[in-house]
């Protein structure tokens, strides 16, 4: 599948909420997603369509393995993802395949979904709150037509361009830090 999507940094979280209510959308329960990201160490990772890993701890209990490869940018990419035992055996494996540790953050996730698209309402601490709107679709989607669908429910609820963000969690805590991306 190829996931698609975008995001914005909240100026306002609490009118976005009541927002997304007045459209009848309502975000799930919060859950805690530790997310601890590898990369190629010679790759440049998601501008050159490089893979990149992440094993994903939801609520200190069920893990995600994934695999992602960046199409166009960091936020339109190819996505496999399994669930998995063990955090320390996948984590294991990651190493041994040669990968390197990238990113190591936690946020706090609610999701809802209107139509095909989940949003998500993302608190990150140190970065501050956004939204994202994502929609799975098939390899060859044209990324401006769903990314045009998705702008539609944003501006529904307020929400504008110019506050957009174009990179994963991960590159903006390792940009907040003074790190390289």
């Amino acid at each position: 599948m190829r996931e698609i999507e975008i995001k914005v940094r909240l100026k306002d979280p609490k009118q976005t909420l009541e927002a997304l209510n007045k459209l009848g959308i309502k975000l799930g329960l919060p859950k805690k997603q530790h997310d601890v990201v590898y990369g190629q160490p010679d790759k440049q990772g998601f501008k050159h369509g490089g893979n990149w890993l992440r094993v994903r701890t939801e609520d200190d209990s069920k893990v995600f393995f994934t695999l992602k490869k960046s199409i166009t940018g960091e936020l339109d990419s190819t996505e496999h993802e399994v669930t998995v035992d063990s955090a320390h055996e996948i984590t294991a494996i990651i190493k041994h395949l040669g990968y390197e540790l990238s990113s190591d953050l936690t946020k706090i996730r609610r999701t809802a979904h209107s139509s095909n698209i989940e949003i998500r309402f993302d608190e990150v601490p140190g970065l501050g709150t956004f939204m994202e709107a994502e929609k799975l679709s098939a390899y060859d989607a044209n990324p401006e037509e769903v990314a045009t669908e998705l702008w539609k429910l944003f501006e529904s609820v307020g929400l504008h361009k110019a506050d957009q963000v174009t990179s994963g969690y991960d590159v903006l805590m390792r940009l907040h830090n003074g790190d390289k991306p």
